[in-house]
This record gives C-alpha cells, structure tokens and sequence, in this order.
C-alpha cells in the first residue's frame, strides 16, 4: 500500500475520532497534501506517487506520525473504553442503572478488553453498596477473581469480598481467608492497612483473641498515620481488657491517653485505665483514674458510684 493511500486511510480513522481534541492536534500537523514540484521530465519517472524516490524511504518523523495516528485512531475505536468512560460519567451522576448496564456489557461483550476487571469491581460495588444484592455483588467479584487473577482489581475484590462474608452473612472464617490470601498473594497492595484492621476483627469475632492481637500490633506499627491504625489502637485497648490482660490494656490505654487530643476520647481512654487498673487490683489507682473523670463524664453520679464502693473495698481489712 502506498503513503498515500495509507495517509487517506488514517484521515477517515480521524474524521471518526474528530471528538478528541488531541486528535485534532495531531491532524494540525500530519502532512495531508503532499506537493509535487515542476520537476524536469526526466527525473518524473524516478518518482512513484507519493512524490517520493521509489529508492528513498519517507522521513523517518513522518513515519512516527503516522504510527501516533493510527494507534491514538485505534484507541478512540475501542467501544468498551467508550462504553466504560460514559458508565463512569452515568455513576458520578447516580445513574445507577444505566452505569451498572454499563459496566455489565463490557464484561459480558468485551471480556478481553483491559476495562473488563475494572468494570466487574463496579459491577459489584454496585450490587452489594446500592442494591444490597450480596449473592450478585459476590458472583461479580469472583468472576474477576477467577477470571483475571493477575489484574490490579483482584485484592479489593477479595477484600470486598471479606467484608461482604464478614458483615453481612457473619462468616468470619471466610473472611479471614480472604484476607489473609491479599496477605500472601499481593504483598504491596496499597489497602493494607484496611486489610489488617478487617482481619483482626474477623479473628476478634471468631473468637481467636491472639490472632486478633497480632493483627491490630502490626496495624499500629506498621502504618502508625493511618485512620485505621487509630482505630486499631482502640479495638487492641478494648480486646486486651476483654481478655483479661490488665497490664497490656493498661498500656495501650496510656498510649491513647497520650495521644488524645479531644475531651471525649480523654474521657474514654481514662475510663479503660481505670477499668484496667481494677482489675489489676491496683485500687488506688483506678480511684485516681475515675476522680479525674468527675465532671467530665457522661455519668458522674456512675462514677461517684464507682468511687465509693473501691473505697469501701479499701477500707475492708
């Protein structure tokens, strides 16, 4: 095929594509005329039609243009990219059934496509955060599991795959195993932190209180300025208490004493201590605990209560 009937064929590609503004950059500059100077009779014949030398190749930088051309051609052909960005568009603007009929025919129609795992993650975030349709919500995000195992979507599909059995059908077991293979298949997923915070509490509801423990540790170590690692550090205060290890809980309510900058969490973090204290058997101490919450507790007459009745236990030989 020769340049110039390779040149009309990336012309009509364009006139598809006019839409693009950078399209229409790239038109600006490809040569769309080709001139042919008065050129002697003899040297005519040396010339094919494009006004080049059958001996000469084109110029290297037109050749470049015209492989841009062709291939940003291609890309605005693609109807499951077209398909996804209006789906996209639909979403922003809570055209919930025309996104979700969106994002359902690029994965059915154009499985091979590179939009197919992003489309099936909407397709299921979609079913289980607006319609509350579980079965359908995990059905779509194990179709990309098993599908596209390798895709950049597989450890947030998991992962809303664990809270799904988690929160909804109260399966911690599951949940764990979903969990802990984003653990060990996908290393750096970015989401870890959200990773461990659901872990721990599907290990704090299936009752293994030290994998539970474990979990929120690394959490709190590992991504000290998450909001999750703060949330960690309360959830790891409260399941120390629960489980009897006064020491411990006592130790990590101090740390968010330290740390908190509000009254109602400074309220709360002396409560645990307090409560830790006891059950240490360090009386004095919770009494001291639970007098710096007079007046600043939701309950004072509770606390007076509390106050008392140590007191009394002090005063018994």
């Amino acid at each position: 095929m020769g340049l110039v009937q390779r040149l009309a064929n990336t012309l009509a590609f364009e006139r598809r594509c006019i839409r693009s503004s950078f399209v229409a950059q790239v038109r600006r500059t490809l040569p769309v005329r080709l001139h042919l100077r008065a050129l002697p009779a003899r040297r005519i014949d040396a010339l094919d039609a494009s006004g080049y030398s059958r001996d000469a190749a084109p110029p290297a930088w037109r050749i470049g243009v015209l492989c841009g051309a062709l291939l940003l051609a291609s890309a605005c052909a693609d109807p499951a990219r077209e398909r996804f960005e209006r789906a996209e568009k639909e979403l922003l603007s809570q055209k919930m059934e025309a996104a979700l009929s969106g994002y359902r025919y690029i994965a059915r129609d154009h499985p091979q496509s590179r939009y197919a795992p992003a489309a099936l993650l909407r397709q299921g975030d979609l079913y289980g955060g607006y319609y509350r349709n579980f079965p359908a919500a995990l059905e779509a995000y194990e179709s990309l599991v098993y599908n596209y195992p390798r895709a950049s979507e597989v450890p947030r599909a998991l992962m809303r795959t664990a809270e799904i059995h988690l929160l909804q059908y109260l399966d911690p077991s599951s949940a764990a195993a979903d969990l802990e293979r984003i653990r060990k298949e996908f290393p750096r997923f970015e989401g870890e932190d959200e990773v461990l915070f659901l872990l721990a509490r599907a290990y704090g509801a299936a009752g293994e209180d030290e994998r539970q423990a474990a979990a929120l540790a690394e959490l709190t170590e590992r991504f000290p300025k998450s909001n999750r690692a703060a949330e960690g550090r309360w959830m790891l205060a409260y399941a120390l208490l629960g489980q009897r290890r006064y020491a411990d809980a006592d130790r990590e309510f101090r740390k968010l004493l330290y740390l908190s900058t509000e009254r109602e969490s400074t309220v709360q973090a002396r409560w645990g201590m307090a409560q830790s204290l006891e059950g240490m058997g360090d009386l004095e101490g919770a009494i001291a605990q639970y007098e710096a919450l007079q007046g600043g507790a939701g309950d004072p007459a509770h606390v007076t209560e509390k106050i008392e009745r140590l007191k009394a236990r002090l005063r018994k030989p």
